[in-house]
């Protein structure tokens, strides 16, 4: 049975012809033997630094340091740089195929003046330790707990690049798309010292066929609206009008359900139809959500750069 929103498989996060190009990159600078240790693999590559790194997270379950196969992404020059993690979403099965994507978007956010990293959550990819994003089977799926389940992944991987050098440790935007934005909204709930804002991309889970949700749409709505209670950083929510998971009227009351703090924005943006439905983000259209993302950064207080411009 389908437990979750990333629906439309694995390889559609970044398409065929980006995994092919991720396994280029890879091939540069992590052989299939390469010792996994915390950091920085070999040199930044290309116009954007792209690396991979291993970043040591903590397992709840275990207590085990777990390492995160991660991709780091940061403009020229030593910074320090406010720091995007950019966190995905949850396949049907195979969880060890999973390779980081969202290469368009780490992108855009160097272009204008960020750091990213693009983390796997334990047990995806090459991450080390077992898949628990997750919180009961599909007919008992805990969402609540499934959020700060998700969560801790993201925490970890927060609190080592806020030691890194070119790193500005007080500005940290969280962006998730799918079940990694229902992540972001545990993150929030109990935001890390440096944490100012979430971008929420078609966030939620459990959505298993249009309008059939795991343990009930009504259980998904409470736990968002939990959330929300529990919530005191600024977001953007943007979900695309062609979005076949989470619905134009389902997105809108997620957003009503979290938004009740008159004191923290939470912004809602409609992205109009482009057939990407509810891959938009993974595959990159900036030209839709650019524009909107710039602002919300912009009004965040962040430096934002113009691409091109000098510094």
């Amino acid at each position: 049975m389908r437990i979750d929103v990333w629906r439309l498989g694995i390889v559609t996060m970044v398409g065929l012809v980006a995994l092919g190009a991720w396994w280029s990159f890879v091939a540069k600078i992590a052989p299939a033997d390469i010792e996994r240790r915390a950091g920085a693999v070999g040199l930044p590559l290309g116009a954007h630094n792209q690396q991979l790194w291993w970043i040591p997270v903590q397992s709840r379950e275990e207590g085990a340091v777990r390492l995160l196969e991660t991709i780091v992404y940061r403009p020229a020059g030593a910074g320090p740089f406010a720091l995007v993690v950019i966190y995905h979403g949850k396949p049907a099965r195979n969880f060890q195929a999973v390779r980081p994507g969202f290469e368009v978007a780490a992108q855009w956010f160097v272009d204008h003046g960020f750091a990213v990293a693009v983390p796997l959550r334990q047990g995806y990819g090459r991450s080390q330790g077992t898949v628990h994003d997750m919180v009961g089977t599909c007919e008992t799926m805990d969402y609540l707990a499934t959020a700060r389940a998700t969560a801790g992944d993201a925490e970890g991987v927060i609190s080592f690049m806020q030691r890194q050098s070119f790193i500005d440790p007080g500005s940290v935007i969280i962006v998730g798309h799918s079940h990694g934005g229902l992540g972001a909204l545990g993150v929030a709930s109990d935001a890390p010292n440096g944490v100012v804002g979430v971008i929420n991309f078609a966030g939620g889970s459990g959505s298993w066929k249009r309008g059939h949700f795991c343990n009930g749409r009504d259980k998904l709505i409470s736990a968002i609206s939990r959330l929300g209670s529990e919530n005191r950083l600024p977001q953007i929510w943007l979900y695309g009008l062609d979005d076949e998971t989470f619905d134009p009227s389902l997105a809108r009351e997620m957003w009503s359900a979290y938004a009740t703090n008159p004191r923290v924005k939470i912004i809602f943006v409609a992205l109009p139809a482009t057939g990407e439905g509810h891959m938009l983000f993974p595959n990159g259209n900036t030209s839709v959500w650019g524009s909107a993302v710039q602002q919300f950064l912009v009004q965040l207080g962040l430096r934002v750069s113009r691409p091109g411009a000098a510094d």
